[in-house]
């Protein structure tokens, strides 16, 4: 079935969509490949950005959920289009974006317009705060943590509301959070480049590690 532009398989394991996703933009970066001589590489990046990679994030938040070798095929896409766009040049460090870097900022930013924003649309993404009758260093670690469904499931833990619930928590509980975070007092704007820096830092630390 398809909805809006993405395929539903029966089992939701939206491998049909990724596949195809995977299929349309290798003709783009097909075409960007032969006229990649007229430009250099700003422009290179500039069309990938604008042409190819808005296709990869299209409704990326439906099924950013699909499993990770599945995902891992858009990556391979980028990692074409990153040795297109340099030409065998040395690329400049942070010019594109890890897509699952992107994805996570692009869904952390939609629960905060569902947790603190109140968005009426986003209502049905809204989660319960957490309820603990033991008070841990972890818990005052975590003011206004999220309840976290408890689940055996692969599938179900990869899916938008658990994900992204821990990331909340994670991020709540971070040097990066500010006190204020729950009150609605920080802008979408501010809210965006926060979680950016705080991403980059955990995945930063963790490449070191």
């Amino acid at each position: 079935m398809k909805i809006l532009g993405v395929t539903y398989d029966d089992k939701l394991t939206f491998k049909p969509h990724i596949m195809q996703l995977a299929r349309t933009t290798a003709g783009q970066l097909a075409s960007l490949r032969r006229i990649s001589w007229l430009l250099d590489n700003r422009r290179r990046e500039l069309l990938y950005k604008a042409q190819i990679r808005s296709t990869l994030e299209y409704s990326c938040l439906a099924w950013g959920g699909a499993a990770p070798s599945h995902i891992a095929v858009l990556d391979k896409v980028q990692r074409r289009a990153e040795r297109i766009i340099w030409d065998g040049q040395q690329r400049q460090p942070g010019a594109l974006q890890c897509l699952q870097h992107r994805r996570d900022v692009a869904g952390l930013t939609t629960f905060f317009k569902a947790q603190v924003r109140r968005t009426p649309h986003l209502n049905q993404l809204r989660q319960a705060e957490r309820r603990t009758e033991v008070f841990t260093r972890t818990v005052a670690a975590e003011p206004g943590a999220l309840a976290l469904h408890r689940s055996h499931s692969t599938h179900h833990q990869r899916q938008f509301t658990q994900v992204y619930t821990r990331l909340w928590n994670c991020l709540l509980a971070s040097d990066s959070c500010p006190n204020h975070l729950t009150n609605n007092t920080v802008g979408l704007q501010r809210f965006k480049v926060l979680v950016h820096r705080w991403l980059s830092s955990v995945r930063d630390s963790d490449t070191e590690d």
